[in-house]
């Protein structure tokens, strides 16, 4: 059985992946031409506008950070007193505001 190259899958391989042939002198034809196509992104505003919250969610909160720096000090000097009475408070409004949301 011989292939000669010049069936129909050689016709197909040329317009779909440009490949140059040599024909019968032994020079290079032509390569397939193509037109040049560009990728393009598009961004949306609502895209934008949650990159934007994302940015602002990553930067420190300056009070949250006093805070947590406050109660550090507290707690290493031995002076952190903790109300049980506004830590049930806390948590008993977690668990409403968490079963309504």
């Amino acid at each position: 059985m011989h292939i000669s190259g010049n069936g129909k899958t050689d016709h197909l391989a040329k317009l779909l992946l440009g490949v140059q042939d040599l024909d019968g002198s032994g020079v290079k034809s032509q390569p397939v031409s193509r037109e040049v196509v560009r990728d393009q992104v598009h961004i949306s505003e609502r895209a934008k506008e949650l990159q934007r919250i994302l940015t602002l969610t990553e930067q420190p909160d300056p009070a949250r950070v006093e805070r947590i720096n406050r109660i550090k000090q507290e707690i290493d000097n031995g002076i952190y007193d903790v109300s049980g009475r506004k830590v049930g408070d806390a948590l008993i409004r977690h668990v409403l505001t968490d079963a309504i949301v």
